[in-house]
Parts: structure tokens; C-alpha cells; sequence
């Protein structure tokens, strides 16, 4: 094979594996209102006697409020999880306020929350999970996935993988 030949099929093993990633790259469906999100009834379930109700997000919003869709196989979720349950408590005073909506069953869910410590509210989406993504902006399905909501409900911001402090900080200070 001639140099000329090698460098013609890398240049094109390149260019397809730019279109590969073009085409797979994550990404969401810009929303401005979250009602699919805020009328869902949802199950909670209380830690200490097992019983179960429904809920909604819009039940429990703050001044602002971050929406957060998670699952206990979900590696980065887990991750982001203590720095939620520490922002939460710093800030839950001042209207801030977290909601876990796990793709998950209270069953699968409560051992691994209780072995964080983990206080703000979680509703659960078991099968109904997938269709919620989708109708939030999140057609891929994707875990984490997070919407940020002002009092109204209207969104302010989403993100798809993983927030930081930095990204919390910067909402307080711009929403609060």
C-alpha cells in the first residue's frame, strides 16, 4: 500500500469517526415549561414506616427548584448526590430546594438513600421514568438529568451529566 493510499483511508477513517460522534453526541431538547413534569403523580415513600403516596414536583417547589432525574446503576448520579444533600441543607432556607425523581423503586432506592443520608424529597418514576424524560427534553433517556425551575415552575436552565458546586453557586447567586 502507497503513502498516498494510507493517508486516503485514514482521512477518511477520521472524518467517520467525526460523523460517528456528531451523530451519537447526548443531547436535549430545549424545554421553557416543565407541566408534563409538574402535574405527574408520582409515589413517594416514608423511610421509617415503608408507606407509599403520590405527589407531584409541583407540590413541593421552592423559590427555585433543581429537578433532579437519577437512578441507583447510574454511577455520576450517585456521585452528585452528597454535593445536592449538602447544597441543600446550606440553602434550603434561603427557597432553594432539590427533588430526586428516581427511575427506580422505593425498594431498590431507600437503602442506598438512607446509606447517604440523603433529606431532600424523592419522588419516583419507576415505569413511567422514560416517558417523563422525553417529555422534559430529554429524548435520549439519559441519567443524570437535571431541570432547574423557578417558583412558577417555568425552567430556567437543564443539564444533561453532571453539575458541579460551581454550577449551583452561580444559580443561587443569579436566582436567589
Amino acid at each position: 500500500m502507497t503513502n498516498q493510499n494510507k493517508v486516503l483511508l485514514l482521512s477518511i477513517a477520521i472524518v467517520a469517526f467525526v460523523v460517528g460522534i456528531a451523530i451519537n453526541t447526548s443531547r436535549t431538547e430545549p424545554v421553557s415549561e416543565a407541566s408534563a413534569l409538574l402535574s405527574a403523580q408520582l409515589e413517594t415513600s416514608d423511610p421509617i414506616t415503608g408507606s407509599s403516596n403520590i405527589d407531584s414536583v409541583q407540590n413541593k417547589l421552592g423559590e427555585l427548584t433543581l429537578v433532579n432525574f437519577w437512578a441507583t446503576w447510574c454511577s455520576p448520579c450517585r456521585e452528585e448526590m452528597p454535593l445536592f444533600e449538602a447544597m441543600y441543607r446550606l440553602h434550603q432556607e434561603d427557597g432553594f430546594t432539590i427533588i430526586g425523581i428516581a427511575i427506580d423503586n422505593p425498594s431498590r432506592s431507600q437503602p442506598f438513600l438512607d446509606s447517604m443520608d440523603i433529606s431532600y424529597p424523592i419522588l419516583y418514576a419507576e415505569n413511567t421514568g422514560m416517558q417523563l424524560l422525553e417529555k422534559t427534553g430529554n429524548g435520549q433517556g439519559l441519567l443524570p438529568y437535571s431541570l432547574l425551575l423557578d417558583k412558577h415552575g417555568n425552567v430556567l436552565d437543564q443539564v444533561l451529566g453532571k453539575i458541579d458546586e460551581a454550577q449551583i453557586q452561580a444559580w443561587l447567586t443569579e436566582h436567589l
